[in-house]
């Protein structure tokens, strides 16, 4: 299986988690590969399983320009469809829109077809403290996908927080 990872990271925090779950990916034995949100074109995740979206949360409570941008691109009048997400993200819990910036990339891609593999993971600020909460997420993801396969129809199911 082959697994992309497109982040957006202001701080570096959500590149951090991105790392992490490569990692755990690959030692999983996927294949994977990381894509910065801004770089994404058409075609860049044709062929993948499963795309994992990261990102963080800006202002109030928005998705960051760059993961809106790139998600306008991959849902809208794209030929190369993805068959399974999954969704994470950094923000911090002092901010009343604690990470809506996942729930929000959950509900564009929900709204595309795109079925989601797993629940969501929101991360208090790095995950660095705690990198088995991503590391575990990650594992279930995988999991998930290899039990119902590629072509399930997924449902968002509850957040879990770290």
């Amino acid at each position: 299986m082959r697994a992309a990872i497109v982040y957006a990271s202001m701080s570096g925090n959500t590149e951090e988690a991105a790392e992490l779950v490569a990692r755990t990916c690959e030692e999983a034995g996927l294949r994977t590969k990381l894509f910065l949100a801004d770089e994404v074109t058409k075609r860049s995740l044709a062929g993948f399983d499963i795309v994992y979206f990261g990102s963080y949360t800006w202002g109030d409570g928005e998705l960051p320009e760059e993961m809106r941008d790139c998600l306008r691109l991959l849902l809208k009048d794209n030929p190369n469809r993805i068959e399974q997400a999954a969704v994470f993200g950094t923000g911090d819990k002092m901010f009343v829109k604690y990470c809506r910036a996942v729930d929000e990339m959950a509900y564009h891609l929900m709204k595309h077809g795109v079925p989601l593999a797993s629940d969501l993971l929101k991360i208090e600020q790095s995950p660095r403290s705690r990198p088995y909460v991503v590391k575990d997420w990650t594992r279930r993801v995988i999991a998930q996908l290899q039990h119902e396969g590629v072509e399930n129809n997924g449902a968002i199911t509850e957040n879990q927080t770290a």
